[in-house]
């Protein structure tokens, strides 16, 4: 019975499959991961944190300082472009359609896909089609997937500046990974298989907090969040990674998945400004309709990527 050969078959599948296995429990038996610790802390949001910082540590390990300036070459482009598309796009959103937003979709949902990013998802394809540089970049990638970067545009009138502890906060795991990493070649060697382990629990901890009847209750609009969120995000960073960067795009379009931390968003948001609360719950159901899409329809397009730009286009 080979579990493991089909699922890894699947684009993402690793974390994929325990996301959505994990989303159908959760809908139908609600209350059986909060029976208690530790299942509690290892199957739910409670631990996702937890994991990311693991994950963080144990990618972080695998950084040559060789591989350095690539990464940050690579991965810097692609957050910096992220960051600004969002930042543009989202104020643009917020100055035509107000926060009420268009399409039954409001500024708190729309600017917080917009924004998110799957690092786990991620990784997962950096794991399949990527090289070592593509996977170290994902201790940057967390740095632009924590959820103050859409509080932060949403409220920008407010004057909310960075939050500087949550930076550093996420690359400090990243940084002691990468130095015993390179202190010593034997714990790279130790870490090298744990990013594999590691993503079904991660996978898990995402669909144990969706509930797929809520999420399909929103599906019309939450499709017209995810298409806009290809269309504004996805094309224009897969354009910047093929012709700035000169590679195929499958990495810039792995970036380009919903994470399901981005459902916290509208709840903080509304904690910030009291003028998002009536837009709470129908904007938490549009984001998790887009994790599920974006989670199935991300793996395929870099997929395809992968096959048809690597004999084109010339590797660094």
């Amino acid at each position: 019975m080979n579990i493991l050969g089909r699922v890894k078959k699947i684009p993402g599948g690793l974390l994929i499959v325990p996301m959505l296995i994990a989303a159908v429990i959760n809908t139908a038996f609600p209350s059986l991961f909060q029976i208690g610790d530790p299942t509690t802390a290892l199957f739910t949001s409670k631990g996702t944190m937890v994991l990311i910082g693991m994950i963080l540590l144990v990618s972080g390990t695998q950084l040559n300082l060789s591989q350095l300036v690539t990464t940050l070459k690579r991965a810097g482009v692609l957050c910096v472009s992220r960051i600004m598309i969002s930042v543009l796009i989202g104020w643009a959103f917020v100055h035509f359609f107000g926060i009420g937003g268009v399409g039954g979709v409001s500024a708190v949902a729309f600017i917080a896909v917009l924004t998110s990013s799957n690092p786990g998802l991620y990784l997962a394809l950096m794991n399949s089609y990527g090289d070592e540089v593509d996977r170290a970049a994902f201790g940057i990638l967390n740095l632009i997937a924590v959820p103050i970067i859409p509080v932060m545009i949403l409220n920008s009138a407010s004057g909310i500046g960075i939050d500087y502890a949550s930076v550093i906060a996420t690359l400090l795991p990243f940084l002691i990974g990468m130095l015993l990493g390179n202190l010593d070649s034997s714990i790279q060697k130790m870490f090298a298989p744990g990013t594999l382990i590691l993503l079904p629990f991660l996978g898990t901890s995402f669909g144990s907090n969706i509930d797929l009847r809520v999420a399909f209750q929103s599906s019309l609009s939450g499709l017209l969040v995810t298409v806009l969120f290809l269309l504004l995000c996805m094309l224009p960073l897969i354009g910047i990674d093929r012709v700035v960067l000169r590679r195929p795009g499958y990495a810039a379009a792995a970036t380009c998945s919903v994470a399901g931390l981005s459902m916290v968003v509208p709840s903080m948001a509304a904690g910030f400004d009291p003028a998002y609360e009536p837009y709470v719950k129908t904007a938490v159901a549009q984001i998790a309709f887009a994790v599920i899409l974006t989670s199935i329809v991300v793996p395929y397009i870099a997929r395809r990527l992968a096959k048809t730009g690597l004999s084109s286009i010339e590797r660094d």
